[in-house]
């Protein structure tokens, strides 16, 4: 009788388990996860849910004292013998994932570079970050990587794009300047400066800067940017002499390496679509999910801080937002896990 009872207590605990993994499960699935207090809840509470039972389901078995204790001591060595492989690629993953995120250095849709990739990211997992390149390509890339190198993150309110040019030594600096400057200008970059950077031997370098609002664009800007620099030097009458120039053809010395005008180059170019519109679009979505997630952290704060206030009007009104605004992401949420 006493066997048949402890194994009883021993099924009542499995389901009693299963059950808890279930509820958790369908509470973070029907609620909205706030990365931002603490990452991977539900997995983390899922793991404990199950090391617990497990623990609880051995010391109730109808063995014997002596095999229960060998078989949690068996436990205790695997679990210490996991901690103790953490510097391995699979649990090394796992725990830089959690560092990341509790650091909270970049998120979804945010340009990142790393070594030679460049692209935004369109998903972070425990594992692995996921980001879009320019050729619409995804690269997963360890998270493990991401804490031993270098990350350079492009910020949302803005970032200073920067092209470099070699002109001659007979060009007065204060003319190149300015006329780097206006190129800026007039790819509407704010506060654009210009950097002599180096005397080569063959011409001087110039680096120069504008503050591009809009970092999304980073990518077509910078090739605009080229273009109008391009444009704006050559009708200037200023040589440009990136990386070197030589020529073994004798020329005059009042010839110039500038190509002639013709009708074409006066007339404005078309409007060409942004490409970051095209090639990013996982990544847009990404940073779609994380801009709702903001917003329903803000308004949930907003509910919480007009609780013990009398305006029934205002609540009602915010709570109907909240709806949405979860509505949304669950949305956004059922969509990536199609894709």
């Amino acid at each position: 009788m006493e066997g048949i009872l402890s194994y009883l207590t021993t099924f009542i605990v499995v389901v009693g388990t299963v059950i808890l993994m279930i509820l958790v499960r369908f509470f973070f699935r029907n609620t909205v996860e706030s990365s931002k207090k603490w990452p991977y809840q539900r997995q983390l509470l899922t793991a404990g849910i199950v090391l617990l039972g497990l623990f609880l389901s051995i010391g109730f078995l109808p063995l014997d004292q002596l095999v229960k204790n060998q078989i949690l001591s068996v436990l205790g060595i695997l679990l210490s013998a996991v901690i103790a492989l953490s510097s391995t690629t699979l649990v090394g993953n796992a725990m830089a994932g959690i560092m990341l995120r509790m650091m909270h250095e970049f998120r979804g849709g945010d340009f990142i570079e790393v070594d030679d990739l460049i692209g935004r990211v369109t998903d972070f997992s425990i594992f692995h970050t996921e980001i879009q390149q320019v050729n619409r390509d995804v690269v997963s890339i360890p998270n493990l990587l991401l804490m031993q190198k270098a990350v350079k993150v492009t910020r949302r309110d803005g970032t200073f794009i920067n092209l470099a040019v070699s002109l001659g030594y007979t060009v007065d600096h204060i003319q190149a300047e300015e006329a780097l400057k206006g190129a800026a200008l007039s790819c509407k970059l704010s506060d654009p400066f210009v950097f002599i950077e180096e005397f080569l031997d063959h011409a001087v370098r110039y680096r120069l800067y504008g503050l591009l609002e809009e970092p999304m664009e980073r990518l077509s800007k910078t090739s605009e940017l080229h273009k109008v620099v391009l444009q704006t030097l050559h009708e200037k009458g200023i040589e440009i002499a990136s990386p070197r120039l030589t020529d073994r053809r004798e020329f005059e010395k009042a010839e110039q390496y500038i190509p002639k005008t013709s009708k074409h180059s006066k007339t404005p170019p078309k409007k060409e679509p942004v490409v970051e519109e095209k090639v990013f679009d996982k990544a847009d979505e990404a940073q779609s999910l994380e801009d709702l997630r903001q917003v329903y952290e803000k308004l949930t704060k907003k509910q919480e801080a007009m609780k013990n206030g009398d305006d029934k009007a205002q609540k009602a009104n915010l709570g109907k937002e909240i709806k949405e605004v979860t509505q949304e992401i669950a949305q956004l949420e059922e969509q990536k896990k199609e894709e």
